[in-house]
């Protein structure tokens, strides 16, 4: 076959496509109308760049000078807000149970006499233990706050020994212990969480549109209408089909982008070549995926119903949630299955960590590898274009 045939039949399956794409409203909303949804609601549901304000509750048994400043200093704390001071813990435990509030902080009765007394006051926290990040940061509020106040009663106590200031200091917090965060020192959601979520999307998309393009080809029985199109010619038929797919998928991509960067305003500390290849080469990896499970099964139900479950499982095995490092050693493998991983890594290096742009390569050729998927099935891909049997299958 010539170049210029070669093209031809590229060119009137992209007419063709577009033309599907026009009549067909479910294909309409999978590649475009449904995704953009779904990522601008994770652009508002994330807008809120730090988590605070955790509802919790407080039972001041002790009622006294010392107890109600206490209270104050957990109030004034950015990670939790008192929304009531309840009389007993059987009041604090139903709001528990109800979900109106995080955990619960108790001041036992005597708690000002102990500490006047110079022995050790003590404050309880309860936390429900349902959602580990939500308690994990009330709970950091709280006992920053009694920490802090537990270093002015010392500084107190020092003073009124007769220590100057700094000595009295140097008593209280004889180690000092500072955290910084060196990616994300904000702690923005926005910046690590939203393109998690908003890149999930994006594979999920291209996985099912595609299935999509080529399944109903064969559920219609137009796969030989599609063959003839394209000169014969399957390379050709599958850039034409997948051309404005790929299109749809790339402004997709740029979305999440503008709304990851230029509305949340996260950094972008490394190369913007290498992020932009690493999109660009996840799409067309996830495009392969699909292309790959669509001639295995030869059934377009089939074909949907496994590819939209490999995509979903790609952020369970990424290291998103849990820490992949945590993991069972026999499940580590099972990471390196999904290009999600690879591109996770890729943005966290170059956006997040401004790492050199050479040590993202590994992550993109592995992308890239997943891409040679449909040459393991093209003879079967072929086969059943122009094979009856495979047509007409749900």
């Amino acid at each position: 076959m010539t170049i210029k045939r070669f093209w031809s039949g590229v060119m009137a399956v992209a007419r063709r496509e577009a033309h599907r794409m026009g009549a067909a409203s479910e294909y309409r909303a999978v590649l475009l109308w449904l995704p953009l949804g779904v990522i601008l609601f994770f652009g508002v549901f994330f807008s809120q760049e730090v988590v605070g304000a955790l509802p919790i509750a407080v039972v001041d048994e002790d009622n006294s000078a010392l107890s109600r400043r206490l209270v104050s200093m957990i109030r004034a704390t950015p990670q939790t807000a008192i929304v009531e001071e309840v009389a007993d813990a059987d009041n604090a435990r139903r709001m528990v149970l109800q979900g109106d509030v995080v955990g619960v902080v108790e001041i036992p009765y005597g708690f000002e006499k102990a500490i006047l007394s110079g022995e050790s006051g003590k404050v309880v926290f309860y936390d429900s233990g349902a959602n580990i990040s939500t308690n994990s940061l009330a709970s950091k509020g709280v006992q920053t706050a009694v920490t802090t106040f537990g270093v002015g009663v010392v500084l107190q106590r020092a003073e009124m020994r007769g220590a100057m200031p700094s000595e009295a200091l140097s008593q209280a917090m004889p180690i000092s212990f500072t955290t910084y965060g060196l990616f994300n020192p904000w702690l923005n959601y926005g910046y690590y969480v939203a393109p998690c979520f908003c890149v999930m999307v994006l594979i999920i998309a291209s996985v099912l549109s595609t299935i999509y393009a080529v399944g109903t080809e064969l559920r219609h029985s137009t796969s030989v209408e599609w063959l003839r199109a394209a000169n014969g010619s399957l390379v050709a038929g599958l850039m034409g089909k997948l051309s404005l797919p790929t299109l749809a998928l790339w402004l997709l991509a740029l979305v999440i982008g503008v709304l990851i960067f230029a509305i949340f305003g996260a950094p972008m500390q490394g190369s913007w070549v290498v992020l932009i290849l690493g999109a660009i080469t996840l799409i067309m990896a996830y495009q392969a995926v699909a292309l790959f499970v669509v001639a295995l099964t030869a059934s377009f139900r089939l074909s949907l119903s496994i590819g939209g479950g490999y995509s979903v499982l790609a952020f369970t095995f990424s290291g998103v949630t849990f820490p992949t490092m945590a993991m069972l050693s026999a499940v580590q493998p099972f990471t390196l299955l999904f290009p999600y991983t690879y591109f996770m890594r890729l943005y966290i290096d170059q956006a997040v960590r401004g790492s050199a742009w050479w040590l993202s390569m590994q992550d993109l050729a592995a992308m890239l590898l997943f891409c040679l998927l449909p040459l393991l099935v093209f003879g079967k891909l072929k086969q059943i274009a122009v094979r009856r049997k495979f047509w007409g299958r749900l």
